[in-house]
């Protein structure tokens, strides 16, 4: 506190005049100390540590993060704006001046150029009853008049401001007033704790206060102003302010310290604000424009934009939480895409219907640099040349009945990790991307500016769609040919063609079969594309059922995603002996190996749904049947086998017939005698022997159907119960209501 020093007034009486006991006049208080204090200090932060006296205060720094921001976020609220609204409250209540109660004992002083001795021994001895004592070095004149009588309480507050212009004060010891200079005070007294509701002793005292929430090295500088030379001390460690002085300094000290000593984080206002497409550096200095530059604007200090980032958002912090409204306002008019707005954060996209290596992989080959990878070129759907093999079949001309095409070449698969650049508006790569597919989470984690991320955020959302599903129900029967199916079913049903190349029903048939002459079997062609519809089929193998010569080898249906493999084996495993060995020292002295092999029928569908409605199915049919060993220790047994690959194209709900595998068995019949026909060499004379041809053909029956919903897949799982009524008790015909209802 300044030091109030009195001012000489004119003599009422002369130099020699004692005190008079009738004329009491009243001390003025001091009260210039907190008028001064409330009129000169603002909401600003205080300047920093070690700054020049008299220099400007700096805008508020960034406060400490709360304690709300210190858990961690899930990643879905790590994008969304989130605001801590202060109090708006940096200043205390100031606490009300302490008034003198009003007694019967009050007194007027009235003296001028009298001597300190004498002045303390007025108030000390004669009024307040106490004894003292007074140091020699202590000297000097003083001089007073109260206009009005104050109260006993207040002589030796008033004694304290009147010796201290002599440099000298009042300390209690033992019970003794001792009126010394204030330069031997220092190892008379002892600290006391202080604060706004502890009392202060009387005299010349020191007390330590505490400080909560601001500095004290920055609490001792608001002190400094209003506190005389060399009575305030600072404790960094313990955040203590020590304060020396007389009851009344001290009081008016521990007052401005309650008044500044307020939770200044929770008065200010704070908003974290993700920035979506600008970077973060560039808006920052945009928003300064908005709001000023520090120090040249009214709001210099009330609001503070600081860039985050580690967090690729911003985080504003002011003294008024409405400001924070105005703030995103402008955050949002500026946060705009540019051409090459930069900054790059890592976005998590969950994938909820597809593969995210499969994603990966399409925004590598269409957003890369480096060249786009294309698949090699195919014929139309339908029209592939097919791979077609039976092992142990023979045509008429005794040749080995195979035909193949040369696979196309596959296609170069890119990585489910790849880096590439997205143009920019003038051509030239905005910035550079990674993405990674992470198979255990079914995610991708993109690293890209926002303005990129949003460009491939549209991409997969268009991609990442529920897939569609396919019902194959396939037929694999073996038909055996004789009388009008001597060449064939493709040949039974394929229809004639009239001279100017017409044909003569609504059958399709992919090409009319050559002339053949008469008692000649055609040439094998492969398989054939008999009939898409399917019902004259159907009717014509009823009859063979019927008739015996129809064998039915399988029935599956394969419920199956759109554009993924479905595959069903039906028959068994056996073995084949694959190497022989021979071991010295072996019980044995042979080593076999032995391998097995898959026989009986393989299947395997792949349907693609195109945009028109139709299905691509890739069939892979395999149906081999191992025969007997040879009389050969360690051969191996004949495998007989028919395959096909192929790809057709029918729409949804129409059966398609393949046919065209053929296979031809001689088996020799032996005929005579009884016993007779068995003698070695004459045997042959008392018997026959007969060859019978045996020609059984291959067909399959295709008839895929395309499910778009949840609904029509139920439906179709009705309809195969309906078909095995084993299952209708032990699966339900109507599934639940929430097994229709796609997930969301």
């Amino acid at each position: 506190m300044i030091p109030i020093m009195a001012k000489c007034l004119p003599p009422l009486a002369s130099s020699g005049q004692s005190l008079s006991t009738d004329r009491r006049i009243a001390a003025r208080p001091v009260v210039l100390a907190a008028a001064f204090l409330l009129a000169s200090c603002s909401l600003i932060a205080p300047p920093k540590p070690g700054a020049p006296e008299g220099s400007a205060p700096e805008a508020v720094a960034a406060p400490a993060k709360p304690a709300a921001l210190e858990a961690p976020k899930p990643v879905a609220e790590a994008d969304k704006p989130k605001t801590y609204a202060g109090s708006g409250q940096f200043l205390n209540q100031a606490p009300p001046s302490p008034q003198p109660p009003a007694g019967p004992e009050e007194a007027s002083l009235n003296f001028e150029g009298l001597d300190v001795r004498e002045v303390a021994k007025i108030i000390l001895g004669d009024y307040l009853r106490e004894s003292y004592t007074v140091h020699p070095s202590v000297t000097g004149l003083l001089t007073l008049r109260t206009i009005r009588p104050i109260p006993r309480s207040a002589l030796l507050p008033t004694l304290e401001m009147l010796l201290r212009q002599n440099n000298a004060a009042v300390i209690r010891e033992d019970g003794i007033y001792k009126v010394v200079p204030i330069s031997a005070v220092r190892g008379s007294i002892s600290p006391q704790l202080g604060g706004p509701q502890m009392p202060i002793p009387a005299g010349y005292t020191v007390l330590v206060v505490p400080v909560k929430y601001v500095g004290a090295k920055e609490m001792a500088k608001i002190l400094e102003p209003f506190a005389a030379d060399n009575t305030i001390r600072v404790d960094e460690v313990r955040n203590l302010v020590v304060l020396a002085g007389n009851q009344k300094e001290l009081r008016h000290l521990v007052d401005t310290i309650a008044l500044f000593d307020v939770d200044w984080l929770s008065g200010y206002s704070v908003g974290i604000f993700p920035v979506r497409s600008a970077d973060v550096k560039t808006l920052v200095a945009d928003l300064d424009k908005v709001f000023g530059p520090t120090g040249s604007s009214p709001l210099s200090g009330i609001v503070r934009v600081i860039p985050i980032e580690r967090l690729n958002a911003l985080l504003i912090v002011t003294t008024q939480p409405k400001y924070l409204d105005a703030a995103r306002t402008w955050m949002e008019r500026l946060d705009q895409i540019s051409g090459t707005s930069g900054g790059s954060r890592l976005f998590v996209y969950t994938v909820k219907n597809g593969k995210a290596e499969n994603l990966a992989s399409l925004l590598s080959e269409l957003f890369s640099r480096r060249g786009s990878t294309t698949s090699a070129p195919t014929l139309a759907p339908g029209s592939r040349p097919a791979q077609i093999g039976s092992a142990g079949m023979t045509d008429a001309r005794g040749g080995t009945a195979v035909a193949t095409a040369s696979p196309a070449a596959s296609a170069s698969t890119p990585a489910a990790a790849a880096t590439f650049a997205i143009p920019g508006s003038t051509g030239a790569p905005s910035s550079e991307v990674r993405v990674i597919a992470d198979k255990d989470n079914n995610a991708l984690l993109i690293l890209a500016s926002p303005s990129d991320y949003e460009i491939i955020e549209t991409a997969i959302k268009k991609l990442d769609v529920i897939p569609k599903q396919v019902l194959v129900e396939v037929t694999v029967a073996e038909v055996t040919l004789s009388d009008d199916l001597k060449f064939g079913v493709d040949w039974f049903l394929s229809p004639r063609t009239r001279g100017d190349g017409s044909i003569t029903s609504g059958q399709l048939n992919m090409g009319s079969l050559p002339t053949v002459p008469s008692g000649a079997v055609p040439a094998f062609t492969g398989l054939q594309l008999i009939n898409r519809m399917g019902g004259d089929v159907r009717g014509v193998l009823n009859a063979l059922g019927q008739d015996g010569r129809l064998q039915v080898l399988a029935t599956p249906q394969l419920m199956v995603l759109d554009n993924q493999k479905a595959q069903i084996k039906i028959g068994d495993r056996i073995s084949v002996q694959t190497q022989q060995q021979t071991v010295a020292g072996t019980s044995t002295g042979v080593i076999n190996s032995f391998q097995y092999l898959d026989t009986g029928i393989l299947l395997s569908v792949t349907p693609r749904i195109n945009s028109g409605g139709q299905v691509t199915v890739e069939v892979n049919q395999e149906v081999s049947v191992p025969g007997t060993a040879s009389g050969v220790a360690g051969a191996n047994p004949d495998i007989a086998q028919r395959s096909a690959t192929t790809t057709v194209v029918v729409a949804s709900g129409e059966t398609i017939v393949l046919g065209g595998l053929i296979r031809e068995d001689n088996q020799r019949k032996t005929s005579g005698i009884p016993l007779l026909s068995k003698i070695p060499v004459l045997g042959a004379a008392f018997g026959t022997q007969s060859i019978v041809k045996r020609r059984t053909e291959t067909i399959l029956l295709i008839r895929p159907v395309v499910l778009t919903n949840v609904r029509e897949a139920a439906e179709a799982s009705e309809e195969l119960q309906r078909r095995m009524p084993a299952l209708q008790g032990l699966l339900p015909l109507k599934p639940a209501a929430a097994s229709t209802t796609p997930a969301k």
